[in-house]
């Protein structure tokens, strides 16, 4: 009778193994395929950041990022590539996801079906090739996996300051996370009549908020100088341009729709119609309803991303992709979500490797225009700390207005990014240009450069000298 009741013992530990395995090869194989380009500005900054922090200088943009800039700078500091060490950081940050979910989603020990649960959110494609980038989106949604962790275990009286903690090292990752602070309330509306653990706890938030912010702070010479920096950055990024012309001029209900459509066909699909059935497929099985804390939390963010972000990028709604996908497979059995599980592998396994060895259309770009004649000015949009890095010595303009343009002397080698050009025209401002360059890449990747282009002034026009 004893042999008889090990049998399926060992048997659930021997799968457990051989997912844990299955799991490690999957991590290497991501790890190795980390994008090594600098695809956008933001990833510039970062890498730049990296080599010296220097917040006044946009090394990296507002709020500082300091937890992703710092580990990805202890990495740099053994010898790997900055912009590798942001994409490994990220990547690192989460696979690390997988532990929480896991511990929420089992029921018994070496459960091989709930930890292949946990790895099925952790590989949905669009996370997983967006983490690998040096963005710091990958360690938030890891940080939010033991965030979401953390809360339910002090719901149940366990590690109670857990949660603010790790709601600090969040806002030190990723500040737009911000809304998923709503779940803190309901925390503290538990405690609401012991007055000591309700002050006890609401000083541990505030703690952990300070305990990023002040070093930031203090690295750009104190709380006044970076409250007026905040001041300004926020003001730049919502004045002149004003983001992008698509955001802008859309209505709530444009906005509402292509927030679904971030989520759904970008999020779950991976823009990819075989991803898209995958996960519908998912939709058609019973579902259980998440908890109120956990619905209002959402409900949040959602109406933060709708509203108040720039939905034109759709790394904003990852948060909602891996609530959604938690909800999605948290209650199914194994025969329902290993389908979708192989899918997304297959996809992100597929698109990690382009992503690693496609050279992203800006890249492209910023190479082409070392063949430019020395004497040429290229003015840029966002792009042009990408350009620099492919040709230091070259004559790089950056404009944030009508303004700076118009103020700006004009040689006769002048020239203007795709970009710079869009950001023109829907200014109304008269310019005749002719087309030089034209790159494009996977828009998967990098939606708003996924085609970059180069324009040279015609010389009849009449610019100032």
């Amino acid at each position: 009778m004893t042999v008889r009741s090990g049998h399926p013992q060992r048997r659930g530990r021997s799968l457990f193994f051989m997912a844990v395995l299955l799991i490690l090869g999957c991590l290497a194989g991501r790890l190795y395929w980390v994008s090594p380009y600098v695809a956008s500005y933001d990833i510039a900054n970062f890498t730049l950041a990296v080599g010296q922090y220097d917040l006044a200088n946009l090394q990296p943009h507002f709020p500082g990022y300091p937890f992703f800039i710092l580990l990805a700078t202890g990495l740099a500091r053994l010898g790997l590539d900055p912009v590798r060490a942001l994409g490994v950081v990220s990547t690192l940050g989460f696979a690390s996801g997988l532990i929480p979910l896991y511990l929420l989603f089992k029921r018994r020990r070496f459960d091989a079906v709930r930890l292949l649960a946990a790895f099925t959110v952790v590989s949905t494609a669009s996370l997983v090739v967006l983490s690998a980038t040096g963005m710091s989106d990958g360690l938030a949604l890891g940080v939010l996996c033991w965030f979401v962790w953390s809360v339910e275990r002090a719901r149940q009286g366990h590690f109670r300051l857990l949660p603010y903690l790790l709601f600090g090292l969040l806002m030190a990752t990723r500040l737009s996370y911000a809304p998923f602070g709503i779940v803190l309330l309901f925390l503290l509306w538990q405690v609401r009549r012991d007055h000591w653990q309700l002050v006890s706890e609401f000083a541990v938030l505030l703690l952990a908020q300070l305990a990023w912010l002040l070093p930031v702070a203090f690295s750009v010479g104190g709380p006044a100088s970076f409250a007026q920096l905040s001041l300004s950055f926020v003001t730049g990024h919502f004045s002149d341009w004003g983001g992008t012309a698509q955001t802008d001029e859309a209505t709530l209900l444009e906005r509402l729709g292509l927030t679904i459509k971030q989520m759904v066909w970008h999020g779950l699909g991976f823009a990819t119609w075989i991803g898209l059935g995958s996960g519908l497929f998912l939709f058609c099985q019973r579902l259980r309803s998440f908890p109120l804390w956990w619905s209002v939390t959402g409900t949040g963010y959602f109406l933060w991303v709708w509203v108040a972000q720039n939905i034109d990028k759709p790394r904003h709604v990852l948060p909602l992709v891996l609530l959604l996908v938690v909800l999605l497979v948290r209650r199914l059995s194994v025969r329902w979500f290993v389908p979708f599980l192989c899918i997304q592998l297959l996809i992100g396994s597929i698109a990690l490797y382009q992503q690693a060895t496609t050279k992203p259309a800006t890249i492209q770009l910023a190479e082409a225009i070392t063949g430019l004649p020395a004497s040429a000015t290229i003015f840029t949009d966002e792009e042009e700390r990408q350009f620099l890095m492919a040709r230091p010595d070259a004559t790089i303009v950056p404009i944030g207005s009508v303004s700076k343009w118009r103020a700006e002397p004009k040689s006769q080698e002048v020239y203007l990014t795709g970009r710079l050009l869009k950001r023109l025209q829907a200014a109304d401002v008269p310019i005749e240009v002719t087309e030089v360059f034209r790159f494009t890449s996977d828009p998967r990747f990098e939606p708003e450069d996924a085609e970059a282009r180069l324009y040279k002034l015609k010389l009849n026009e009449e610019v100032p000298r």
